[in-house]
């Protein structure tokens, strides 16, 4: 029993070894055919890629090729360029001097002439004024002028007259009182507070005298004054009222006023 269940056993595993080894066989053929399917696709890479080194290589030399060539293109448009702004530079340079000398041509033109306008101008003005000053005066000018010397000598016989005016009436104030005290014989005394008088000591009973007289009338004419006559003053010349033989003894006329009101001018 034993060994016909080995026997069984053992072929049993035959059979399952020899399914492992069908299945590993199938597997084997399958993985030979992907390596096979590899290695031509490895192959048909190794040509893509060497066609497309050759394609590439191709491609460099071209664009080298076209490179010089686009710098030698450039290189040439450059110098075409550079020749052709050297042109234009010449030409807009000679057109430059050309109007630089024209405007400079017109500006000496305009400054002689402005030169000669000028002297024109200060000729015409010197001439103007030599007319201004010499020109004739206007009738209005002239009517102007002698109002107003009419006006100055009106004003100048005006304050003439009121100084005479003055003159004389003080003048007849002094005769008058003069006059005054001799007919009367009064001899008024006048003084003023002396500050710079010294105080007496308190028991000093004696009356201080704070005053001091200044002279009067009278005693001035001791000394004389104007001409030799006491309290008058100098005579006006040629004047009938203040004769140098005048007697004070004898009363004065009464005075004349004025002929006509006195008027004043005003001046704007």
């Amino acid at each position: 029993m034993e060994l016909e269940r080995s026997i069984d056993i053992s072929r049993r595993q035959s059979k399952e070894h020899i399914c492992r080894i069908t299945d590993l066989q199938e597997e084997l053929r399958h993985r030979e055919h992907h390596i096979s399917e590899l290695d031509k696709e490895v192959q048909h890479l190794h040509e893509n890629i060497s066609a497309l080194t050759k394609e590439l290589e191709f491609k460099g030399k071209e664009i080298l090729r076209i490179r010089s060539e686009s710098n030698q293109q450039i290189r040439l448009h450059e110098q075409d360029l550079n020749k052709r702004l050297e042109k234009e530079l010449d030409v807009m340079t000679a057109d430059h001097l050309r109007e630089k000398n024209i405007m400079r041509a017109d500006f000496n033109k305009t400054n002689e002439l402005l030169k000669e306008i000028n002297a024109a101008l200060q000729v015409s003005l010197e001439e103007m004024e030599e007319k201004y000053l010499m020109r004739e005066s206007k009738p209005e000018d002239i009517q102007m002028i002698t109002e107003l010397k009419a006006m100055l000598t009106e004003r100048d016989q005006i304050i003439k007259k009121l100084i005479e005016d003055n003159k004389f009436y003080q003048l007849e104030l002094v005769n008058r009182e003069t006059n005054f005290n001799k007919v009367f014989n009064s001899s008024p005394t006048v003084g003023v507070i002396n500050p710079l008088a010294k105080q007496k000591k308190k028991n000093d009973k004696s009356p201080t005298n704070r005053f001091v007289s200044v002279p009067n009338l009278s005693a001035l004419e001791s000394g004389g004054v104007g001409n030799g006559h006491p309290n008058r003053l100098d005579p006006i010349p040629n004047s009938p009222v203040h004769d140098t033989e005048f007697n004070s003894s004898k009363p004065l006329p009464q005075p004349v006023p004025p002929k006509g009101p006195k008027t004043f001018l005003r001046y704007q």
